[in-house]
């Protein structure tokens, strides 16, 4: 791999803690399992021009609170993968899924109870990430109709990310999900975590996803961290 190349999938601002990683014998063995998956015939996803796209997005200086979901969507819709690099966005096909539908529901709830009538169940997340709110995947790639099947792979990764590259900044952290709750034992000391069942899960059984007043919580924290009211909707206003 040619590391210089490699450097450009990220901000600048991760670069001086994600280089000791990229030179690792972890990155050469996830990149060699990507490799022979996809030279089996495996299709994978997302695109790989989106793979590390939410560290290419959000600086790391600006991220005021990280939410580590699910792995990628896994399914493909006129031979083009759902996934866009950000944890439940759908820009690509710009078709809603139940996850973030579920997701917008949910926020709508806790925060306006019901009274929020002007904002967009945007597909496209983007402008969440560009709010501070880092939108990560338990992995960063999966095959096609094959939930979870490169968990494992990149386990080693998010160890690096949140020992070493997250570390003891105060960012609280909130896992939505079982497979993204089994990382929190790499979280620093003294972090704000929180942990809810993933949206889609709420889909599947056609009721609602409970919050359960975390979305308040963590605008606590980013006010007293960063002297910041983040906005979670996309209102038409913006």
């Amino acid at each position: 791999m040619e590391w210089s190349k490699f450097k450009d999938n990220f901000h600048p601002s991760y670069w001086p803690k994600m280089q000791k990683w990229v030179e690792s014998e972890d990155c050469d063995k996830l990149y060699a399992f990507l490799k022979e998956r996809s030279r089996l015939g495996h299709k994978i996803a997302p695109d790989s021009r989106f793979t590390w796209r939410i560290f290419k997005e959000l600086p790391l200086d600006e991220i005021k609170v990280i939410l580590i979901g699910m792995d990628p969507y896994n399914k493909f819709i006129d031979g083009h993968s759902i996934a866009d690099g950000i944890s439940m966005s759908c820009s690509i096909t710009s078709k809603l899924q139940p996850s973030i539908s579920k997701f917008y529901e949910g926020i709508e709830k806790e925060l306006y109870d019901g009274l929020n009538l002007s904002y967009n169940q945007n597909p496209d997340l983007l402008y969440l990430v560009k709010r501070g709110v880092f939108l990560g995947n338990s992995a960063y790639s999966v095959e096609r109709n094959k939930p979870g099947s490169h968990i494992s792979a990149w386990e080693p990764f998010q160890k690096y990310f949140l020992e070493e590259i997250v570390g003891y900044s105060g960012i609280p952290i909130l896992f939505l999900g079982s497979e993204a709750a089994k990382l929190k034992k790499y979280v620093t000391p003294f972090t704000h975590t929180f942990f809810l069942k993933h949206p889609v899960s709420a889909s599947y059984i056609n009721d609602e996803w409970s919050t359960d007043g975390v979305f308040g919580k963590i605008n606590r924290i980013i006010k007293e961290n960063n002297n910041f009211d983040l906005q979670w909707l996309d209102t038409y206003e913006d």
